[in-house]
């Protein structure tokens, strides 16, 4: 197995470690209470679009792991691919520092804050990795 395969298929683990995670959000975060704050229509449009976030994770997940090989070789639509998904989690890891800066949240989960931010590193260096070393040949 060579630096891209291991690259991509370490990609494909963690963005299903993160559907684990988004599975859990519901609870983790308190959504019950949450919910019943908002408008039915906002409710459903938020639920809606964090599951269809979930089905982006298993089909990413899933295609990175079955097609690791395909992927790695980062040629034609693969090389697509991976720099989209790569380009997804550097955007991803920038709003994390950025956007979810805000001390409440940050003092009320701070090693959850960091620790995500990690794993979004790790997904986006496990991307690029593949799309670099092609541009690099």
């Amino acid at each position: 197995m060579n630096i891209s395969e291991f690259s991509i298929l370490t990609g494909g683990i963690l963005s299903f470690a993160m559907l684990i995670f988004h599975m859990k959000f519901y609870d983790l975060f308190g959504w019950k209470t949450e919910f019943e704050k908002m408008q039915l229509k906002n409710r459903n449009i938020f639920y809606t679009i964090h599951i269809a976030l979930i089905l982006f994770f298993v089909i990413f997940s899933t295609i990175s792991i079955v097609y690791y090989k395909e992927l790695a070789v980062c040629t034609g639509p693969a090389f697509g691919i991976t720099l989209l998904y790569s380009l997804f989690w550097l955007w991803r890891t920038i709003w994390q520092i950025f956007y979810f800066k805000y001390p409440e949240e940050i003092k009320s989960k701070p090693a959850l804050h960091y620790i995500v931010i990690l794993i979004f590193s790790l997904l986006l260096i496990s991307y690029a990795i593949p799309v670099i070393l092609e541009i690099g040949t």
